[in-house]
């Protein structure tokens, strides 16, 4: 009776921490500007990358999610354009759209709202603004103003971009699962010793 109570805790206890992780998703891009501008010139290449939870993906793995005005959970993010860098703290996943699970079309932009932007944050970009921003259009184009000088850069149809393969790491769950199964395999083999035990000694002797 207590080896039965020692299992049941044992397989209790593996059980119960078993929540399936999602996997994070990266994506390096590049933008370059392509119309020049009294303070931005052409041709200069900014880099980043951002990262998001494979959960965001839509069910069925079609289809958008997000939108300009409030973003998406964002867990890292770095981006760097003329000078003046953005982080997961200064800017956000805006929308992310999936084609057969694939990612197929993203945009990203700066938590800066000017006044005159309205409500999308993510989508527009001040040329007066009093704070650096930017947003960057995988399918079309790409802006940034540093909050310094007027103008600002912009590069249409030059965002270059890959999805980084996630890095296999085994989940909670497939671990206790796997737990389970040594404590499993170990029960049997106790009850095949128990089986030859000396004689005297009950086989099912705990």
């Amino acid at each position: 009776m207590m080896t039965r109570m020692r299992v049941a805790v044992a397989l209790a206890l593996l059980a119960g921490p078993i929540v399936v992780q999602a996997t994070p998703i990266t994506v390096d891009f590049s933008v370059t500007s392509t119309v020049p501008s009294a303070n931005y010139a052409a041709g200069v290449v900014g880099n980043g990358f951002f990262t998001f939870d494979d959960s965001l993906i839509p069910a069925g793995g079609s289809g958008g999610i997000g939108n300009p005005i409030v973003g998406l959970p964002t867990l890292d993010l770095a981006f760097d354009w003329f000078g003046t860098s953005f982080d997961e703290t200064t800017a956000k996943i805006a929308t992310l759209t999936f084609n057969g699970g694939a990612l197929t079309d993203w945009w990203i932009g700066g938590n800066y709202s000017a006044p005159v932007c309205g409500f999308n944050r993510y989508s527009c970009v001040h040329s007066a603004g009093t704070s650096p921003d930017f947003y960057v259009i995988a399918s079309s184009t790409a802006a940034l103003n540093d909050g310094v000088n007027s103008g600002f850069a912009s590069g249409i149809n030059s965002v270059q971009w890959t999805v980084r393969n996630p890095t296999a790491v085994p989940e909670p769950a497939t671990l206790a699962l796997f737990g389970i199964g040594l404590v499993g395999a170990g029960l049997v083999a106790r009850k095949k010793r128990l089986a030859v035990s000396p004689a005297g000694f009950p086989s099912g002797h705990g």
